[in-house]
């Protein structure tokens, strides 16, 4: 059947949390529906790194988000009482392209992955909101760490209207772990709610392969990956660095940190002036990385969702240091390879317990492909849409959208 695959991002390359997830989502639909898809780019460049999708898909609409222009809009919405996080995704040209799939081709189905995108749900066409994290809460966590706390409330309590309001409305909201479920009930205990979670792309995150190691053989180092602009990965890895590293660097002088990922903050670029301490920015290819780390740090203070990075790691047999806020991510079964670190002494105990040299332990990957398949994982909503499908209700689209 023909789906609409509503998206805040392109969903190519899978290079990073959100594109990760709106890759393998479409990857699976396509083996049995025809998928439109409909997304925002944030520049022309993405817009147009999306050959892949136009090769599986059975059509591919990109609009160019203006960044300083939605943001502009938002905050004035956001001062007249509206969400934030919506009216920054809104674009009226991508919801008139949406309404002309629509109108032109038998949608029998809507995807929108976020509750940003709720704004593009439809009157007329059942559509499951894929909304990945309890995102309410971390604007509610935001507004505890960060200036101004009373908007950061403001907009939570906003957000938390429309992830209810949608999920009442669709035919089922769906969330990446059984910990963001579980908060989701305590919100909307009578709103349709299932689990759908993340996967990895195991042939590609294989520690067999043939990396070049040649500028990180024989190094003893941790590594972080992420979007290094990302306030939870910034600040993380900042109070990582400042508090954690200076000890472990004076037990052990070799050891070394790597920061690996886009964008890196300011606060962050300045952590390269310490010693020991490498900011790499864009790298063509995490893997090496993490091929040749002792062991991989996850310090997050605050986390919602999965962390792909997390699961990219144990992919390569390597063990993740970790928050105890990212530990809770995998609740109620913390997977083998995930270390919890809450303190100076106890990241000491664990890097000191990390192999040396490095290497990638066979079972820490055996157990993450028993848990993270994503043909697996995203079941649940395939079967939503199997649901649908059997229904065999076409709607009949009218002007009637938002």
């Amino acid at each position: 059947m023909d789906i609409c695959y509503v998206s805040h991002c392109v969903p190519w390359p899978p290079d990073k949390g959100e594109r990760i997830r709106a890759f393998n989502s479409v990857n699976q639909l396509v083996r049995r529906h025809r998928v439109h898809v409909a997304c925002l780019a944030r520049d022309p460049k993405e817009a147009h790194a999306d050959s892949e999708l136009r090769r599986r898909c059975a059509s591919v609409h990109v609009e160019v988000l203006n960044a300083p222009r939605a943001f502009a809009r938002a905050l004035v919405r956001f001062a007249s009482g509206r969400c934030f996080s919506t009216a920054f995704y809104w674009n009226p040209a991508l919801d008139r392209h949406i309404r002309k799939v629509a109108a032109d081709c038998p949608i029998a189905a809507v995807i929108l992955l976020s509750s940003g995108m709720a704004v593009y749900a439809p009157e007329a066409i059942p559509f499951i909101a894929d909304w990945g994290d309890v995102d309410s809460e971390k604007w509610l966590q935001y507004s505890r760490t960060r200036f101004p706390g009373f908007l950061y409330a403001a907009e939570s309590r906003r957000v938390r209207k429309t992830e209810c309001e949608y999920a009442f409305r669709s035919r089922r909201a769906f969330f990446t772990t059984p910990n963001e479920l579980n908060l989701f009930r305590e919100i909307a205990p009578e709103a349709p709610a299932g689990c759908a979670g993340n996967g990895v792309d195991f042939e590609f995150f294989d520690p067999r392969l043939p990396f070049n190691l040649a500028n990180l053989r024989n190094r003893q180092f941790l590594v972080f990956v992420g979007v290094l602009n990302y306030f939870p990965n910034s600040d993380g890895v900042c109070r990582f660095a400042e508090t954690v590293f200076p000890e472990l660097r004076r037990r052990n002088p070799q050891l070394e940190l790597f920061l690996v990922g886009r964008n890196p903050a300011e606060n962050v670029l300045r952590l390269a002036s310490k010693p020991g301490i490498t900011v790499t920015g864009t790298v063509a290819d995490v893997r090496p990385y993490l091929a040749a780390a002792r062991g991989v740090i996850a310090p997050l203070q605050i986390a919602r969702g999965i962390q792909n990075k997390v699961l990219e790691a144990l992919a390569m047999g390597k063990t993740v240091l970790a928050s105890k806020q990212v530990c809770a991510t995998f609740a109620p079964q913390l997977p083998a390879g995930i270390v919890p670190c809450e303190s100076v002494e106890s990241y000491v105990r664990s890097v000191e317990a990390l192999p040396s040299p490095a290497s990638s332990n066979a079972n820490i990957r055996d157990a993450a492909q028993a848990r993270f398949s994503w043909s697996e994982n995203l079941a649940p909503i395939m079967a939503e849409l199997d649901a649908i499908e059997q229904s065999g209700k076409r709607p009949r689209v009218t002007g009637a959208w938002i």
